[in-house]
């Protein structure tokens, strides 16, 4: 159940796409699969409903529906028939009494707990973090915190920014520069002379957590770093500031690591070989494309992952595990740009 004729079109059909490509590959690989239906959620009145006309229609088990509003509804229902495997979290407390409801998504509170555990991995203690004015930064920010203080870090200072504005006083801001321009003033007021002087940003922070929302976002303000002093500390980004796709613009991105999916680490050549060949523009939508690969290959390996908390599956999206709430968290590596192109590190 994936929405395919109205505005979440184009990232269903990614999904679509790539749930087909991996189960036309295990069909030519000699699998005994099962008959699939792919009903259109965007013509029907409601999850609830799609789910019905599945149910009726015989399905075994439904993958989707896509958007948190549909998964929700469906969370919420006390008498599912059939298993669902859910392609986002939904919001509200799962039902226990009807079928199982599995959670998989492209979660950006699973990149930024990842980024957490790499960064202290690394001997980093003390963070600084620069996110956007949003929702999309308040609910990764707060991610990071939990996971970044669970492991013994410490926050030294977080800062905002607006897109609309100049990111230039926002970087100043988080590295403490107007401080040391004031106590520049000062020495100047007290000698009543001019002197030659150089801006000194804070020394209590080890590494910094760039939580941009895009890849314009990170481009403006990556370069920033370096012109108010700081470009020898280690950044970290989420999978948000990378599109994808090859872009000259990426080199301002460099030195900065950032946990991706091995779908865009070469993980599944022959499934993206297949995807490009179909022409349906949807590889555009890579890391759903990914997501639905991962969808039939959950699919096919739920059993496997519903035996214990120690189950892992290597997954386009990370490595995947189940926790006993039934939503699937992604293990993602770390790549760093270099020369304006991401490289596995």
């Amino acid at each position: 159940i994936l929405p395919l004729s109205g505005r979440l079109a184009p990232a269903g059909k990614a999904v679509r796409d790539g749930y087909l490509a991996n189960f036309y590959a295990a069909r030519a690989a000699g699998l005994a699969l099962f008959d699939l239906v792919v009903l259109d959620q965007d013509r029907y009145p409601d999850a609830n409903a799609a789910y019905d006309d599945a149910v009726l229609q015989g399905a075994g088990v439904v993958v989707g529906p896509l958007s948190k509003q549909a998964v929700t509804q469906l969370a919420q229902r006390i008498d599912r028939s059939v298993p669902v495997l859910a392609l986002n979290r939904g919001n509200g407390i799962q039902s226990s009494d009807g079928a199982p409801l599995v959670q998989l998504s492209l979660s950006p509170e699973d990149e930024a707990a990842r980024l957490a555990e790499f960064a202290f991995g690394q001997g980093a203690r003390r963070a600084l973090v620069i996110r956007p004015a949003t929702a999309w930064g308040d609910k990764v920010e707060q991610a990071l915190e939990a996971r970044w203080t669970a492991l013994g870090g410490s926050l030294a200072a977080r800062v905002a920014y607006d897109k609309r504005e100049d990111h230039s006083p926002t970087v100043k801001e988080a590295l403490d520069i107007p401080a040391s321009e004031r106590r520049a003033r000062g020495v100047r007021d007290m000698l009543a002379t001019n002197i030659e002087f150089t801006a000194r940003r804070r020394q209590d922070v080890d590494v910094l957590f760039l939580l941009a929302a895009n890849s314009a976002d990170a481009r403006s303000l990556k370069p920033l770093l370096a012109f108010h002093y700081a470009g020898d500390i280690p950044v970290y980004s989420t999978t948000a500031i990378y599109r994808g796709l090859p872009d000259e613009l990426n080199r301002d991105l460099n030195g900065i690591n950032l946990v991706e999916t091995p779908w865009l680490l070469g993980a599944s050549p022959s499934l993206r070989v297949a995807i490009a060949a179909g022409d349906t523009g949807s590889d555009s939508y890579t890391r759903l494309n990914a997501l639905g690969a991962d969808a039939f290959l959950m699919q096919w390996n739920l059993p496997m992952l519903q035996a214990g908390p120690d189950a892992l599956l290597r997954g386009n999206t990370g490595l995947l595990t189940m926790d006993p709430g039934q939503r699937i968290h992604r293990d993602l590596p770390l790549a760093t740009f270099e020369g304006g192109k991401l490289a596995p590190r």
